[in-house]
């Protein structure tokens, strides 16, 4: 992956604490911690900073080569490649445990990238707690920095040694550089500048949701056009949302793969719950959500309850019709009504049809994504809306308990989602007939395709 950050993997082997500490060290809580080994299975990049130095960290699923099931060769073939792209490893095993042949397998496969590597004991909870620190020096990388993710404890010493590390690596390349005629060294390496601040900030979020198995791994690596996310026919692969940023024709996206949103049930298990909640989170933030529906199962009322909270947190919608490949035309057919039908309360939401294995209708959805993102920030003029209420107050008129309903005044008063301020002669906050009027009148008149629209009422 060309980056200009530094990057930082965390690897080892199932339940050893790295996601614990990528939470430490970002001050955050995104990368799922669960007692469930396996847990984090793709690749994932985090913004660190400490002492003023930006840098990339790598999560990674544990690492068990041994193991025969298909998913832990997935998760093996992601943190290869993490290692691959990343310029320094942190190392980590529990130092509460002896070394196990994992252990030794993974310090194997780390010597052969030839990459500078930092051993970490984690779970030092207790100083005076008895730990194999001296059977972890067989592994040849030196003496492991004690640390406890769980409660913070030696965290600096960490963050410190991975800047010194940073340092050396950066100032060696800053001399390679040199040599081949290139002037960017380690400082420009790890300071962004407020032109890329700028672009950052302004990168639209384009989240991809559905149901588990409904292919929206398979979508978003197809976009990317590289595997960052494992995809399996086992459902709920995706326990964590990854998000990649793109160029396509000198415009930038960042595309956000999320866990599938399964059925409300009665109990439900704390991972799904916190996977659940992440997704809900990363809606919030989306400009715009694609929702995938099975084309080979139809729509369903989960499918309808993930539209509707899109529209709910304020993202536009496009519905991709996916595997499409596998269906015939005739019971596509059959699914366009159908579709129209259920989907009756977002009328004002397109749909596509494609194939995420066959990459079929990846164009069409960046052209679709343009279109949403030019209606989410479409600006009307107060003149404008005032002269399209007035005519219609003169074609058509509306009465309450035997009085005429009026705008007074419409005003838009944001984008992004749009907005509008209404004043009228009367309270409408609880007359459904009144306020569905004037948003379709407004969306028959100035579109907002696939955006949903937000009223404030005042009388």
């Amino acid at each position: 992956m060309k980056r200009k950050l530094p990057g930082v993997v965390i690897v080892g082997k199932p339940n050893a604490g790295k996601s614990t500490l990528i939470n430490r060290i970002c001050r955050t809580s995104e990368a799922i911690v669960h007692k469930e080994p396996m847990i984090t299975r793709d690749r994932k990049y985090y913004k660190a900073e400490w002492t003023g130095v930006d840098f990339y960290i790598l999560d990674t699923g544990g690492i068990d080569i041994r193991a025969e099931n298909r998913l832990s060769e997935k998760i093996f073939r992601q943190s290869k490649k993490a290692i691959d792209e990343s310029d320094l490893v942190i190392f980590m095993v529990d130092i509460k445990e002896p070394i196990t042949a994992i252990d030794s397998e993974i310090a194997d496969l780390l010597r052969k990238s030839n990459k500078d590597v930092i051993l970490v004991g984690n779970k030092w909870d207790n100083p005076d707690g008895e730990y194999y620190i001296d059977d972890y020096l067989k592994l040849g990388f030196g003496y492991p920095i004690t640390i406890s993710a769980i409660h913070g404890l030696n965290i600096t010493e960490l963050l410190d040694e991975i800047i010194r590390k940073i340092s050396e690596i950066y100032k060696f390349d800053e001399i390679l550089e040199k040599e081949n005629g290139f002037e960017n060294g380690f400082e420009k390496g790890v300071q962004k500048t407020k032109k890329e601040m700028d672009i950052e900030k302004t990168v639209p979020s384009i989240s991809i949701l559905g149901q588990p198995n409904v292919g929206k791994s398979t979508l978003f690596n197809s976009i990317i056009n590289e595997e960052r996310v494992i995809v399996d026919e086992i459902e709920g692969t995706t326990r964590d949302n990854i998000d990649s940023v793109i160029s396509v024709s000198s415009k930038n996206y960042r595309f956000i793969d999320t866990a599938g949103l399964k059925k409300d049930k009665l109990k439900e298990e704390d991972l799904e719950f916190y996977s659940k909640l992440r997704t809900l989170r990363i809606i919030e933030k989306s400009d715009i959500c694609l929702v995938l529906i099975d084309s080979v199962k139809g729509i369903t009322n989960q499918d309808q309850r993930i539209v509707q909270t899109c529209i709910d947190k304020g993202a536009s919608v496009c519905v991709l019709l996916n595997k499409t490949d596998i269906v015939r035309q005739e019971e596509i057919k059959l699914l366009i009504p159908e579709l129209d039908s259920k989907l009756e309360f977002a009328g004002f939401i397109p749909f596509l049809k494609i194939s995420a294995l066959k990459k079929t209708g990846i164009n069409e959805i960046f052209v679709m994504i343009e279109q949403l993102l030019s209606e989410r920030l479409k600006k009307i003029t107060d003149k404008r809306l005032i002269e399209l209420f007035k005519e219609l107050e003169v074609k058509s008129s509306i009465y309450y308990r035997g009085k005429k309903f009026k705008i007074k005044f419409i005003k838009q008063i944001k984008v992004s989602p749009p907005g509008f301020l209404v004043f009228s002669n009367m309270d409408i906050r609880k007359k459904n007939n009144i306020k569905r009027y004037i948003e379709h009148s407004i969306r028959e008149n100035f579109g907002f395709v696939g955006t949903p629209i937000f009223f404030k009422f005042k009388f």
